[in-house]
């Protein structure tokens, strides 16, 4: 993929995909289509041959009702080319006019989020910035008498940290005619972050969500590092039909290419997705081999809940969540993310910086930096590899040599850094309230959450947890290291960026629920303690095999004693985070 493709964010769309979506939005062979991103036209013409499948006779197919939208020059030429017959456009999509009517709006709008919007007029030769409101600064190219990629209009209706494909709702609506149908694929961050509510309350207030579709062992685009999900939708004006609409949360088990087992050339092929179309569509709940399926009444849906979450969460997890005693972390910790330095390379110090300018000891302290490499549940200044300059307000510094180490600090312009810039003095890092623990920002295959022997700063790829007075640090660091948190973080992390990291914001840990430390007897305390002392004398290896040791068990087993958890359930527990885990790395193993 060259640079030109990446900037734009475009990635062809494997027919696997394309197909599944045309089998639940092209319905006729005589429907107007539109793909309002066309690329080279790939989905165009899996569209052009499901509609040839479909008809009877030439004349059911008009060529004249497909259509495509492209803004790169060189791609719209080559999908004119591939579809002589179709409607090609070259032009800006967000200001086109909905002259025309569709039945259905398929594609795969670019992969762009919104801060890389400004390197999109090197590639395609005009301007493309955001057209921002009046007052708002940018990095993004200035404003010119060419078209803005996105109006005002649609701009202020999302939050900002929207990516480029959330418009393609907005804009498209305006095309569909009423009961017309959108089949997109795109990034699923939207489903589970916060600024994803203002699309996710369009849609509830616009469409039927015919489903949203997620697959746990493919990635769709090797290329992109990104994970993806299908969104079919109806519009619907009407809020009653809308609000009682059964709304199915798809999470496929095996890849497309074996639930559509026939070559993309194959008329076999359309034959399976319509028989596939309708086994995605139950009434009710479906727990199959293939696939699962959560099926609930569309006004159940607010759009500041994680719809991700409902989607992917097993049913041990939303049975208990509702469970009196278990309350958000937030309500007995607090969590505060580790330093943002602005300049690591000023002031995290190695020995041979300290070396060179002489750095006294008392402007010194050791620094928790990371969690990699590191497999004990416990964790001492000595631990340390890294120093940090430490220079609260009002430190006296006449004199030393820390003097001129921020004399050089200033003549390689940390200073003027904007994280610096905006603290007085710029060296002075804020105090971190004392912590008794930390968890990892990201996590690959070792849940960890690591009980600190004394006080440490820690970098912003940390987590400190800070414990509520009356809370036994050893018991919380117990049920931080329980197979029950550990899932709700695979359940409430994103790995939307598809490396297969977990990544779990401040937020998402606060809201994970477990018992409060505080309302446990001493018996249940004294036996989460000393499973938690019991377990941290060894390394801690990876989750798959942590779960088959004893002394894990048996902390497990406290926690789960005190939820009162039945058998079945703590199988569930232990089944569903294996699998969340597997579905990680099977994605991540996709790129390569």
């Amino acid at each position: 993929m060259d640079e030109k493709q990446r900037a734009l964010g475009q990635f062809e769309t494997p027919p696997d995909v394309a197909d599944l979506l045309l089998g639940f939005c092209l319905r006729q062979p005589s429907d107007w289509l539109l793909d309002p991103s066309c690329g080279d036209g790939a989905f165009l013409q899996r569209a052009d041959l499901w509609r040839n499948w479909l008809a009877n006779s030439p004349d059911d197919v008009p060529p004249e009702r497909l259509w495509g939208v492209e803004l790169d020059a060189d791609t719209a030429v080559t999908a004119a080319t591939v579809l002589p017959h179709a409607k090609i456009i070259r032009h800006n999509f967000f200001t086109l006019e909905p002259d025309q009517q569709f039945d259905a709006l398929i594609g795969n709008p670019p992969y762009t989020r919104a801060e890389w919007i400004g390197r999109l007029h090197r590639q395609s030769g005009e301007q493309l910035a955001f057209e921002l409101p009046q007052g708002t600064s940018s990095q993004l190219p200035a404003a010119s008498h060419q078209a803005k990629l996105i109006p005002r209009h649609l701009w202020q209706r999302l939050s900002h940290r929207s990516g480029l494909h959330a418009y393609f709702f907005l804009h498209g609506r305006e095309f569909l005619r009423e009961g017309g149908r959108f089949g997109f694929v795109v990034p699923n961050g939207w489903l589970d972050v916060a600024y994803g509510a203002d699309l996710k309350q369009f849609l509830l207030d616009n469409f039927r969500i015919i489903a949203l579709i997620e697959s746990g062992v493919e990635r769709w685009f090797k290329q992109a590092q990104i994970n993806t999900c299908l969104v079919v939708l109806e519009k619907c004006s009407q809020a009653e039909r809308r609000a009682a609409n059964l709304m199915r949360l798809v999470w496929l088990k095996r890849p497309l290419s074996e639930l559509i087992p026939y070559t993309a050339d194959n008329p076999q092929r359309m034959l399976a997705v319509e028989r596939l179309v309708p086994r995605l569509l139950p009434s009710d709940n479906r727990h199959a081999p293939d696939f699962d399926v959560r099926v609930l009444p569309q006004w159940q849906l607010k759009a500041v809940s994680k719809w991700g979450l409902t989607l992917r969460a097993p049913d041990v997890y939303r049975q208990r969540r509702e469970q009196t005693n278990l309350l958000p972390l937030q309500s007995w910790a607090t969590i505060q993310r580790g330093f943002t330095t602005g300049a690591n390379e000023f002031f995290y110090l190695d020995e041979a910086t300290i070396e060179k300018w002489g750095i006294e000891p008392k402007f010194r302290q050791p620094v928790l930096k990371s969690l990699r490499g590191w497999d004990r549940l416990q964790l001492n200044t000595a631990d340390c590899a890294t120093e940090l300059l430490w220079l609260p307000p009002g430190t006296d510094m006449h004199g030393t040599a820390v003097v001129n180490y921020i004399a050089w600090g200033e003549s390689q312009g940390f200073h003027q850094r904007r994280t610096c810039a905006g603290r007085q003095p710029w060296y002075s890092l804020p105090d971190q309230s004392p912590a008794q623990l930390v968890l990892p920002k990201g996590i690959w295959l070792r849940h960890m959450a690591v009980l600190l022997a004394a006080d440490l700063p820690a970098d912003q790829q940390l987590y400190r947890v800070t414990l509520a007075d009356g809370v036994s640090p050893l018991a919380a660091a117990a049920l931080l290291n329980s197979a029950w948190f550990a899932l709700q973080c695979e359940l409430h992390g994103r790995i939307n960026f598809g490396a297969g990291l977990l990544w779990l914001a401040t937020y998402e840990l606060a809201s994970i629920l477990l018992p409060d430390p505080r309302q446990l007897s001493p018996p249940q305390i004294s036996k989460l303690e000393n499973c938690f002392t019991q377990l941290a004398q060894r390394s801690i290896g990876y989750v798959d095999e942590e779960l088959n040791k004893p002394d894990r068990r048996a902390l497990d087993t406290a926690v789960f004693d005190i939820l009162q958890f039945d058998e079945e359930e703590r199988t569930a527990v232990y089944a569903a985070l294996r699998d969340r885990i597997q579905t990680r790395q099977r994605r991540a193993l996709a790129t390569h």
